[in-house]
């Protein structure tokens, strides 16, 4: 037991000290979750070992019963993300990403019933397990990255910046949408709290003009917060970038020369779903300042969640990619070396 209480405070350790240098690591994800599990788990292990009487027996029963229960678990979660993935396409359209929460949603759904019918097709079995060690593998990633974006999401940013970066999203024609609205919503109401105790913000709005848009986004947003007072000298304009990391790559060489190299701080406004990302490119970007998010409506949330979680994975496919080949190298080889003591 000594060893286990040791990794527990060895993985809380490593996040408050990766969490305290910066926030937006998958990491901090990681080895928050990898310690709480542990944290749990060591828990368990104490009240059936140490506890006298009846205490033991139910704490052994209730770990009996979530592990029975985790097959209709996984079957309930696939259910509602098929019936969530049925809402959103109804209300924003057959879209290739609108598809996401629909189709994780079959393949959670299916995955215990693959799990019950594996020993009844052996010669398929190492592919069945190849599918279940991934599932295993992205699955916890993804955990971690919902805890990694949560506690970017509760992070508060101080009213003292100089600078309000708002991200673009796609338009309708030349409109803003409820979704790049909501953006420019909170980064208003931040610059109104500030403007009560010091002088307020400039405002960034970055983002280009897409193929199938009438002007471009940052355009839309300039004219949109000028419809809510916002005065145009407080209005800066990045109409050139075609992505998140241009976004903040582009915002920051406005605000560096218009600072003429002094010091200054900002803060950068986007959907709660997507801030987590963002802060990862405006790492990249060299800006230190952290991220607001913005409500999104709850039936979009799922699917955006599930796309944020995508492009992180493929911003370090790499990784993902050796650990996939790990793991089928390894059933391959469990699976020669059961042929082979069978034989």
């Amino acid at each position: 037991m000594i060893y286990i209480y040791s990794l527990t405070v060895f993985f809380l350790i490593l996040f408050v000290i990766n969490y305290a240098i910066d926030q937006r690591r998958v990491r901090n994800g990681v080895f928050l979750t990898i310690g709480i599990l542990l944290l749990l788990f060591s828990s368990i292990v104490y009240a059936i070992s140490n506890l006298d009487g009846v205490i033991p027996y139910i704490g052994l029963l209730l770990v009996l019963i979530l592990v029975l229960l985790a097959p209709v678990m996984l079957l309930v979660i696939g259910i509602a993300l098929i019936y969530n993935g049925r809402t959103l396409l109804s209300k924003e359209g057959w879209k290739l990403p609108n598809l996401l929460s629909l189709l994780v949603g079959i393949g959670i759904a299916t995955l215990p019933v693959i799990t019950f019918l594996m020993p009844s097709v052996g010669i398929l079995q190492p592919v069945i397990i190849f599918i279940q060690l991934c599932f295993v593998y992205y699955g916890f990633l993804f955990i971690c990255y919902l805890v990694s974006s949560t506690l970017y999401n509760l992070n508060r940013v101080k009213l003292n910046q100089d600078f309000i970066i708002i991200l673009g999203s796609g338009l309708i024609k030349d409109r803003v949408p409820p979704l790049l609205a909501s953006r420019i919503d909170r980064a208003i109401t931040f610059y109104y709290r500030q403007q009560k105790i010091q002088s307020p913000p400039r405002f960034v709005a970055s983002g280009g003009q897409g193929s199938d848009e009438a002007i471009a986004e940052a355009e839309a947003i300039r004219n949109y917060l000028r419809s809510k007072g916002i005065p145009n000298d407080q209005i800066i304009v990045e109409n050139q970038s075609v992505n998140t990391l241009q976004n903040m790559q582009f915002s920051k060489q406005k605000m560096d020369a218009l600072m003429e190299g002094n010091p200054y701080s900002c803060i950068f406004v986007t959907n709660n779903f997507h801030l987590f990302r963002a802060g990862i490119y405006a790492r990249e970007a060299g800006i230190t300042g952290d991220g607001v998010g913005s409500r999104t409506a709850f039936y979009y949330l799922p699917n955006a969640f599930i796309r944020e979680y995508i492009a992180i994975l493929v911003m370090y496919r790499k990784v993902h990619v050796m650990m996939t080949a790990f793991i089928l190298l390894t059933v391959i080889g469990l699976s020669l070396l059961n042929i082979n003591l069978v034989r």
